[in-house]
């Protein structure tokens, strides 16, 4: 059969065409999730990682990878059901409320900046008279926001388990501890500072680098129990096999040179580890503040 050449660059064309759209539609993309509200600075942090995935995972049939930045927690847990996000990196606590929302499912501890664990501080000015926990009756502390594990959620813990109340600012009386969320450390420090709260709540790191250019006039009233720095969760319906070579890459990522780089980049990750519970009670109080919190939202 004789075709002119027109025909025939047709014809060619097509079958490239469908060659294409074939591997296309086959193409597989593995996603991972953050939340944040600088969307280009999260996904240019985590990129490295991401790429350092998909290549380790094209024998799984994966083509790419690609970094999704969520502004809410509710939009990742949409994004972690419906199958739009693999991992997704948080803080503990959010962690555990996209358990609750998603299905999601911890599997990794990531050593963010270098840390494993991490704690939070209670604080107040050194000239504030308050000296003990229970001195802070009538008066408000300065929290971080709603799933914030150490700045919100084990300081709260700890109030509690003093048998203190804990009340909006507003609704504070002689006898509970009022409070606000200031979304900022920085805020936090300064609230304290001017007086317009009587202690304030943050991470340990964060409070020793904040409260280094103001002296002595600032003490540790508190100290929380330590956590995982960060975590890292897989979505609801991951296969097994998939699962456990996701983990067996992250896990080995410190020990390869390329890996290493991506670990740097984003935010100094020093590795990945097992997620050991060690503190079930802990952790157990944790689920149900969360689960309080996310009826109130």
């Amino acid at each position: 059969m004789n075709y002119s050449s027109t025909t025939y660059r047709t014809l060619v064309l097509l079958i490239v065409l469908t060659l294409l759209g074939a591997r296309a539609a086959s193409a597989k993309t593995f996603n991972l999730g953050l939340m944040g509200q600088e969307p280009a600075e999260d996904i240019r942090k985590l990129l490295p990682v991401a790429n350092y995935l998909g290549k380790e995972l094209e024998k799984e049939g994966f083509t790419q990878s690609k970094v999704v930045v969520a502004k809410t927690m509710n939009e990742v847990a949409t994004l972690l059901r419906e199958g739009k996000v693999d991992l997704h990196f948080d803080s503990y606590a959010r962690t555990l409320a996209l358990s609750r929302l998603s299905g999601s499912a911890p599997i990794l501890r990531r050593w963010k900046k270098g840390v494993a664990e991490y704690f939070g501080v209670i604080f107040v000015k050194s000239d504030s008279g308050i000296n003990q926990l229970e001195d802070l009756k009538g008066k408000t502390v300065a929290l971080e926001e709603e799933f914030s594990t150490v700045g919100h959620l084990l300081p709260k813990f700890m109030l509690m388990e003093r048998g203190l109340k804990l009340v909006p600012a507003e609704r504070v009386t002689r006898d509970s501890v009022g409070y606000n969320f200031a979304y900022w450390d920085e805020n936090t420090m300064l609230w304290v500072l001017k007086d317009k709260v009587s202690a304030g709540a943050m991470d340990s790191q964060t409070y020793a680098e904040l409260s280094q250019k103001h002296g002595d006039s600032l003490k540790v009233l508190a100290k929380t129990p330590p956590v995982p720095r960060h975590v890292v969760s897989a979505r609801p319906g991951m296969p097994q096999d998939l699962l456990a070579r996701v983990k067996q890459i992250l896990m080995k990522m410190d020990q390869m040179e390329e890996g290493k780089k991506a670990l740097q980049q984003f935010d100094r990750t020093a590795k990945f580890d097992e997620l050991s519970e060690h503190n079930t009670t802990l952790i157990q109080k944790l689920r149900k503040m969360i689960n309080a919190e996310l009826k109130n939202n």
